[in-house]
């Protein structure tokens, strides 16, 4: 059950009418107990009301947070394209952004609506079992998930169809009769801590894949420098020598330095070895030096349509809250995944 403000006010040592004063800044309060209220106010994950009896917001801010924290293991650049890919759809229906960057982003979340501060929150950075999905049942905002959190109840989740990605790669390495394949990238971390895009892309690879009998070696790194390329390959070469494909997952750089290792063992591509990178930012991989076959991540497709969804919440015309929307994706060729002559 959610704290009310009576337990606000036990916890804090108050009134029930100072936590009130606090909240609404209707009166001024001393620094010292406003600090106190609103830390055990956050603590309890309290939240006071702010709709009418119509049910709509007392007052529209016409902002938007981003709860978007910096992790460890966060590719910057494919965070700034998100962000601005949100901040450029929501600026065309009159919103602006507050982004919210805290690694303690369940705080952060209640805090920013408690103080009335927005219409509506976006999460970036999904992970599979996100606490943040979580709070989000607490909250009077609605919340989108810019991807597909497992215990997403209480959100509106938008994503790319990572899971079909997944599939496609194991189904192009098939039809091209690549039947040993090295499933790599320098994404370790992110996947052992369970980011939501890279474990769905591959858990679809891998079902697939055990569907058409495909034989899968998987190494993840933590490097992407051609040292980690030179020895993710002779690692997975010395327990599989047939392998004739490799599927790079979310980073261009470290499919870069594959390319490089690869010409180092005298092994071309795509004559003796077919290349895939998977959901690296749109057109990454034909901007590389030796462009290479990509199935990439689609951005502003995926923002645009998640603003559209917070905009119908907003206007009441959609009630759907733990909904999941996925949007197809394009194969784009760049001549490095070949049929594999006999």
């Amino acid at each position: 059950m959610a704290a009310g403000i009576k337990d606000v006010a036990r916890e804090a040592g108050v009134s029930i009418s100072t936590v009130s004063y606090v909240m609404s800044g209707k009166r001024s309060i001393a620094p010292a107990t406003q600090e106190r209220v609103k830390k055990v106010a956050d603590e309890l994950g309290y939240i006071p009301k702010s709709v009418t009896p119509s049910g709509r917001r007392s007052a529209k801010t016409n902002v938007f947070a981003i709860s978007a924290p910096v992790r460890n293991h966060t590719d910057v650049s494919n965070y700034a394209v998100f962000f601005f890919a949100l901040a450029t759809a929501a600026k065309k229906h009159g919103y602006d952004i507050l982004l919210l960057m805290d690694e303690d982003a369940d705080q952060e979340l209640v805090r920013v609506v408690r103080e009335g501060m927005v219409d509506g929150i976006f999460l970036l950075d999904v992970e599979m079992n996100d606490s943040r999905a979580e709070t989000a049942a607490r909250l009077s905002v609605p919340v989108v998930s810019v991807g597909w959190p497992g215990n997403g109840d209480a959100v509106y989740a938008v994503d790319s169809d990572f899971g079909g990605m997944g599939r496609e790669a194991a189904e192009k390495a098939k039809m091209l009769g690549r039947d040993h394949v090295l499933l790599t990238g320098a994404v370790e971390q992110a996947l052992r801590e369970g980011s939501n895009f890279l474990s769905r892309f591959v858990d679809g690879f891998h079902k697939r894949a055990d569907e058409l009998g495909l034989a899968v070696t998987e190494i993840m790194t933590a490097g992407q420098g051609v040292d980690d390329a030179v020895l993710t390959l002779d690692t997975a070469l010395a327990e599989d020598p047939d392998i004739s494909a490799i599927v790079c997952a979310a980073c261009p750089p470290f499919a870069g330095a594959l390319y490089v290792a690869l010409s180092r063992r005298g092994l071309s591509v795509p004559g003796d070895m077919s290349m895939l990178l998977a959901m690296g930012a749109a057109g990454s991989a034909s901007q590389m030096a030796h462009a290479i076959d990509e199935l990439p991540m689609n951005p502003n497709a995926v923002c645009r349509r998640a603003v559209e969804t917070m905009m119908q919440v907003v206007e009441g015309k959609r009630r759907n809250v733990g909904s999941v929307e996925l949007l197809p994706f394009d194969y784009r060729a760049h001549g490095t995944m070949v049929k594999r002559e006999a």
